[in-house]
């Protein structure tokens, strides 16, 4: 899902070169630490920890299986474990070991963002900015001033982020921050200094139809996303139905949704797509079967989303029961989402 309770995409870039560690060791039996990080990429968290934890027994890259759990326990929601299993990795890595110990400083400010502990990420930042400038920190502790109503702090930071930055992405998560503050207004600024930042390729029509979607600048999203897609830019046709879906025309957005089952990769957000546009015209038996056709394209970025959606939709078509069933398999994958828990109080009475 777009921003919400994420923080910054970047900060989890971390995860995805952590497995890449697992390349070329294939050959060999792999250690528990490995295994761990093979469940984690699967998003298999539970036996991941089981991995990292008997790593640790055995002595095998502590500090690492450490940061395993973390990373773990954050994809489930699991923040205040999450937060201890940072702060040991920390304690047990060596002095030497930098890099190191800022990755797990990034990931220890995050967690405590995520607690809303502003005041913990705002230290834990600043030791980090001691050490060196780093743009996910800034980010961070200008998140954390803005959620603490410490506007100017948090504009300083952010103007540090953006200072040498061409990046989009950059610009629509600081607006993200600011939506998430019901600062819309102060946010949408962000999007309009981003739309100045040029390029024909076919990403940055891409970016900037993300951008007109946010200032709710439909006509001039689809433009720009039309271009994209013209240019070979698939994820394009994901947004377009979006757009079409905002405005209503349910016929257009059925069309781009139905296209993204063409595209490799792009399979679970188009069936997610169909769903939300079935359950917007009342169809919840139809919205339930695309459910169930995105959840079997095991795509691991989406499940979350496929599978609260699903919640949502049992709830709808009055199946409590099934909700309730769904609602307490998913708060044990993710027992971290607000959203969910609230969800499953509220189907407890019905």
């Amino acid at each position: 899902t777009e921003g919400g309770k994420q923080v910054k995409k970047t900060v989890y870039v971390a995860i995805a070169a952590a497995l890449c560690l697992l390349a070329g060791c294939k050959e060999k039996e792999l250690t528990e630490y490995e295994k761990g990080m093979e469940k984690l990429e699967q998003q298999k968290y539970e036996k991941a920890v089981r991995h990292f934890e008997n790593a640790i027994e055995k002595g095998d890259s502590t500090e690492l299986a450490w940061r395993g759990i973390g990373i773990a326990r954050t994809e489930q929601g699991a923040y205040e474990k999450a937060e201890e299993a940072f702060t040991t990795a920390l304690e047990v890595s060596e002095k030497k070991q930098k890099a190191l110990k800022r990755d797990l400083s990034l990931y220890l400010a995050d967690v405590q963002y995520r607690q809303e502990d502003y005041s913990s990420c705002i230290e834990t930042c600043d030791k980090l900015l001691e050490t060196g400038k780093t743009e996910d920190a800034y980010f961070l502790r200008g998140s954390a001033y803005l959620q603490r109503s410490e506007y100017k702090k948090a504009e300083k930071d952010f103007q540090k982020v953006l200072s040498n930055s061409k990046d989009y992405q950059d610009y629509l998560d600081i607006y993200l921050v600011y939506q998430a503050c019901d600062l819309n207004a102060d946010g949408a600024e962000y999007l309009e200094d981003g739309l100045k930042l040029k390029g024909s390729s076919p990403e940055d029509f891409y970016q900037r139809g993300r951008i007109y979607y946010y200032l709710s600048e439909y006509k001039n999203a689809e433009k720009e996303m039309k271009k994209a897609r013209e240019k070979g830019y698939d994820q394009a046709t994901v947004y377009l139905g979006k757009i079409y879906a905002e405005n209503q025309e349910f016929d257009k957005a059925i069309t781009m949704y139905e296209e993204c089952l063409e595209i490799e990769g792009l399979e679970a957000e188009g069936y997610n797509g169909l769903a939300v546009c079935a359950a917007s015209e009342g169809d919840y038996e139809k919205a339930l079967s695309c459910i169930e056709k995105g959840l079997k394209q095991d795509d691991w970025e989406m499940n979350q989303v496929l599978l609260f959606n699903q919640i949502v939709f049992y709830e709808k078509s009055m199946d409590f029961s099934s909700a309730r069933e769904k609602v307490t398999a998913y708060l044990e994958m993710y027992p971290g989402d607000k959203d969910a828990v609230r969800e499953g109080y509220f189907l407890e009475t019905r």
